[in-house]
């Protein structure tokens, strides 16, 4: 008897330690049969098992003992498959991947994530899992988490930080082959400071996190890694060395050697100061030939346009923490400053580590196709002579992790309608056809189930806030009333970021109480999120959308909730009917929290940013305001607020309530058929399991390949430093000699100076105004080029014709053949040209070399 519960209680351990747990909602309600308080209150398997008097006593029940058998057995099966998406693509490839990012949103019960950049990174955890991709991520354990916020009586945002101890969560202790905990020295400053780590398992892939709190530490040391993104900037830096540097030494010493590198965000740039130091040391290479090495299998994800999210520091402050491991480079400090500097109107210089990111790595990606274009555009500087939209800088679309957002109703109704299977079709668009035959009456009854949570859910929360808040026992009795599964609910829930425009809707204010007080068609919204502790517009933000709240006009149909989280989340994402999103154009990178939306039957009304860009197509949602440009951000926000009510009342409204004449309240049929689309043109292109693809084939199988080619070959090391040199010294010099075209052409104006001085977000140029040079129109003719050379080798050089149609903007281009030996350092460049009719032409010559990752990689181009 003894044995079977030991057994039984064996193989809970296995659930509650792996966070495949927290996208499997099976397990959640096999924990909470065993203590049902403390899940609800804890969400967390581990204080499950701690606090379950008799626990073993438990675990004699035959239908538990078989639910948790029937569970382990799904674990095992998960982790044994030999027959993933990774297995089946990339049989010969090798890894593993190491990703950094400086927070992580797994679950709710491990607070080291504040937003989309952390959930963004749990999410690319679980589909790297779920493909068999070999990955190992690395992070900081933040001991008092994220904040825990209040909204007082006031309105105002109160941070509050709590105590998480590693071994009452879902952690294992990172150890040595002894079985000793695995501590390691890190230089900080004019210090050393020891290290530890912890292990999470989210299903195959390895999370392992840093940390400062160790007892051999001082008391200040200790609190290094305790906030996520708090304290000054002298801790800001200390915990992005840990990560980066740290995370470098954690892997060696685990004996975990990379085959390519992604360092997401900027916050853990320093990792290839230590990977330059180990191929310095280990290969006997100089800084320059080190830095090229470990950038080939280099990723840098760049994720938003806004400043504040772009890390800097002070150079005294980088000299304080740099200046010896720099010394032992064999560079100057000047040298090194380079790679990261970037000057203000000011004149004041700070290192930026985007920029330090982008001179470290050779593979650079933005967050969606309007991203990646804002991102050229943002950082085309650092290839100051390429035009910015053919610069190295490439974009894959976010997404999020569907079996971690889909409610558990939805997946029972897929499970049912179109097959059990769907979890390995998450990226098959044509697999999701099918789902538009899931009759109305089967949606419409999920739908409505997962709004009832929602609302229970809105209830408890907002109950609390005002018990907290010492409110009449009246006023929370009536909280009963607000919301109920008839009226439409809009949601808008994410971080308080100014340009997210959280009180837009407020704008007109009797156009607002008119809206939510039409009894034929009510409309309430919910909004719930966290600004940045030192945000102080952002949570000005809060105590105004919390002082609308408590209008007697909007009362109950406003509501904005406290301590959001990936709970709350889960439940406004699943119950929402609509999603609303209004940054201000192109401020939003990506916006997943959207993405969340119509796996679960939901629709979203956006601004024409980020994803939404991409996904809207006219049927599957609303779009806010146009995609143009404004005199000034009061102009952008008066006409986007003036769009939204116009959408809402004339648009939204009428379709949600399009039944309510023949007596049937709720939403329509035609709502629901709307929904249908949303699920069907966005699960497959949304999903991080089509992400997480993209980046292997489109980065991680590429940095591998170029990584091995470079670490077995030290010659393509010093051949691509030679042409670099070579290149740098011969430039300036180089010019174009003659263009001759012997045929008819004309020359024509250029446009180029218009996009150049255009603003960042204008980036709905034709392709060809981008670029510089003298334009030129033909259909036939015999083109000869001239260019003088120096000391350059032919082939260290391509001599191109970019040529635009002059109907479809189409740009293509034709490399032109070198007729002869150089004579005098000028070579003589002929092309024979035709087509069907007149095309602008231009003439370029670029620095070329046959193992670069990108084209125009070494930067240096000039045009005729």
């Amino acid at each position: 008897m003894r044995e079977t519960s030991m057994t039984t209680l064996s193989q809970l351990n296995d659930l509650a330690y792996n966070y495949w747990w927290s996208w499997n909602q099976d397990v959640w309600n096999l924990f909470s049969s065993i203590n049902k308080e403390v899940w609800a209150e804890t969400r967390n398997p581990v204080l499950v098992l701690k606090n379950t008097k008799d626990l073993e006593a438990s675990l004699n029940n035959e239908d538990l003992k078989k639910k948790v058998g029937d569970l382990h057995s799904r674990l095992v099966t998960y982790l044994n498959r030999k027959d993933t998406w990774f297995a089946k693509n990339f049989a010969n490839t090798k890894g593993p991947i190491a990703y950094f990012s400086a927070e992580y949103g797994i679950h709710e019960a491990l607070p080291i994530y504040s937003g989309g950049l952390g959930v963004l990174s749990g999410d690319h955890v679980k589909s790297a899992s779920d493909l068999g991709i070999p990955m190992v991520f690395v992070g900081l354990f933040y001991s008092n988490g994220y904040f825990t916020q209040r909204i007082n009586e006031d309105g105002k945002q109160l941070d509050l930080y709590g105590k998480f101890q590693p071994e009452n969560l879902s952690l294992t202790p990172v150890t040595t082959k002894n079985g000793e905990a695995l501590v390691f020295d890190l230089e900080l400053a004019e210090r050393t400071i020891k290290v530890q780590a912890h292990k999470a398992m989210v299903g195959s892939s390895e999370l392992y996190l840093l940390d400062s709190n160790h007892p051999a530490n001082s008391e200040a040391d200790r609190l290094l890694t305790a906030k996520l993104y708090g304290g000054d900037r002298e801790m800001r830096i200390s915990q992005e060395v840990i990560l980066g540097i740290g995370g470098v030494k954690l892997l060696k010493a685990l004996g975990i050697e990379p085959a390519a590198f992604h360092m997401n965000e900027g916050h853990s740039g320093f990792f290839q100061l230590e990977r330059i130091k180990n191929a310095m040391k280990e290969r006997s290479m100089t800084f320059d030939e080190a830095k090229i090495l470990c950038a080939s299998n280099c990723l840098f994800t760049t994720h938003t346009p806004v400043p504040a999210g772009n890390e800097a520091f002070s150079l005294p402050l980088m000299h304080k923490h740099f200046f010896k491991m720099i010394k032992g480079f064999n560079i100057s400090w000047e040298r090194f400053v380079e790679l990261g500097i970037v000057p203000e109107k000011s004149d004041y210089k700070y290192f930026s580590l985007t920029v330090f990111a982008i001179n470290v790595a050779r593979f650079y990606n933005g967050v969606s196709e309007l991203h990646g274009k804002i991102a050229q555009k943002m950082w085309r500087d650092q290839w100051p002579q390429v035009p910015e939209v053919e610069n190295p800088m490439s974009h894959i679309t976010n997404g999020v992790h569907v079996q971690t957002w889909m409610a558990l109703d939805v997946k029972n109704l897929l499970n049912e309608t179109v097959g059990t299977k769907w979890e390995d079709e998450l990226a098959n668009h044509d697999f999701w056809k099918k789902a538009g035959d899931i009759s109305n009456s089967e949606i419409r009854e999920t739908k409505v189930a997962l709004k009832a949570k929602m609302i229970s859910l809105v209830r408890a929360q907002l109950k609390k806030q005002l018990k907290e808040n010492n409110e009449s026992q009246k006023e929370i009795d009536a909280v009963d009333t607000y919301l109920d599964d008839k009226t439409l609910v809009i949601g808008f829930a994410r971080r308080f970021a100014t340009y997210k425009r959280a009180t837009l809707i407020f704008k007109d204010l009797k156009k607002l109480e008119a809206l939510v007080n039409n009894p034929e068609r009510p409309v309430a919204f919910v909004f719930s999120g966290k600004a940045h502790p030192q945000d102080v517009p952002g949570q000005k933000y809060i105590e105004e959308i919390y002082k609308f709240s408590r209008m007697p006009s909007l009362k109950g149909k406003v509501i904005i909730l406290e301590n959001y989280d990936m709970n709350i989340s889960r439940h406004l994402v699943s119950g929402s009917d609509v999603w609303l999103n209004n940054p201000r154009r192109p401020m939003e990178a990506s916006g997943t929290s959207g993405q969340k939306v119509p796996i679960n039957f939901g629709l979203n009304f956006s601004v024409l940013d980020g994803w939404w860009r991409e996904a809207f197509d006219g049927n599957n949602g609303w779009a806010i305001g146009e995609e143009k440009d404004f005199a000034n951000d009061e102009i952008q926000d008066y006409e986007d607020a003036m769009d939204f009510y116009k959408t809402l009342e004339q648009t939204i409204l009428p379709l949600y309530y399009a039944d309510k004449a023949k007596g049937e309240n709720g939403s329509s049929a035609a709502w629901i058929e709307k929904t249908k689309i949303s699920f069907v043109t966005n699960i497959s292109r949304y999903s991080t399991h089509r992400m997480v693809q993209d980046y292997m084939t489109k980065f991680y199988a590429p940095a591998i390949a170029y990584g091995d080619k470079y670490k077995n070959n030290g010659d393509l090391i010093k051949t691509y430093l030679d042409n670099r040199r070579a290149l740098k010294m011969n430039w300036k010099a180089m010019y174009f000699t003659y263009v001759h075209f012997d045929g008819n052409h004309v020359e024509v104006p250029s446009q180029f100076d218009k996009s150049w001085k255009s603003p960042l977000h204008h980036v709905e140029y034709p392709a060809e105004v981008t670029f510089p040079g003298r334009v030129f129109e033909t259909n036939e003719a015999h083109i000869h080029v001239g260019t003088y050379l120096g000391d350059l080798k032919p082939e260290s050089v391509v001599v191109e014709a970019v040529i635009c149609d002059l109907k479809t903007d189409e740009v293509k281009t034709e490399k032109l053949r070198l007729k002869g030996p150089l004579e005098d350092g000028v070579g003589h460049f002929e092309l024979k040209f035709k087509a069907n009719d007149s095309k602008k032409i231009r003439f370029r010559i670029y620095g070329h070399d046959n193992f670069l990752v990108h084209p125009f990689e070494y930067g240096y181009m000039m045009w005729y």
